[in-house]
């Protein structure tokens, strides 16, 4: 007869000898900060997402081009307007443009370590569980590289052209 899949799912009782308790709390508390991790790394990607909105809700007349969105502009407006002026227009803009593609660039690598995060958590809990069940314990030196360097290529992304 087959164990029922729910009991498979119960964690089975652990003897507590000398630090085992010690050792599998700390990689509970270890699991549920990389979930911290990535709920950080998500809520970032947020912010950049919508950096381009708020900038343009609070810098609208200081771009000498953009346009409050009571006043609606009519096709002959625009066709009437001087070839020169929309040159202006467009490179006048086109920092800012160039801006928000490395901000949504930036919110992409946010959203990937932030998956990555929650995906490692995971898996990192489940192998560390399992070592210390066998009494043994194989430390961790790839998750936190790859968080630096991800943090630091965001961070290098979000200053590049401020």
């Amino acid at each position: 007869m087959s164990i029922p899949l729910f009991r498979r799912l119960l964690p089975k009782p652990v003897v507590n000898n000398g630090s085992q308790l010690r050792d599998h709390q700390a990689n509970e508390r270890t699991f549920l900060s990389w979930s911290r991790m990535g709920l950080a790394f998500a809520a970032m990607s947020l912010a950049l997402a919508r950096l381009d909105i708020i900038d343009n809700i609070f810098n609208r007349g200081s771009r000498g081009g953009a346009i409050a969105p009571t006043q609606p502009m009519s096709l002959t407006a625009i066709e009437s307007k001087s070839p020169d002026h929309a040159h202006l227009q467009e490179t006048k803009e086109s920092p800012v443009l160039l801006k928000y593609v490395n901000d949504r660039v930036a919110s992409r690598v946010c959203q990937g370590i932030s998956i990555w995060s929650f995906g490692y958590s995971l898996a990192r809990y489940i192998s560390v569980r399992r070592n210390l069940l066998q009494g043994r314990y194989v430390p961790s030196i790839w998750g936190p590289v790859l968080i630096t360097c991800g943090s630091l290529t965001v961070f290098g992304m979000t200053l590049k052209l401020e």
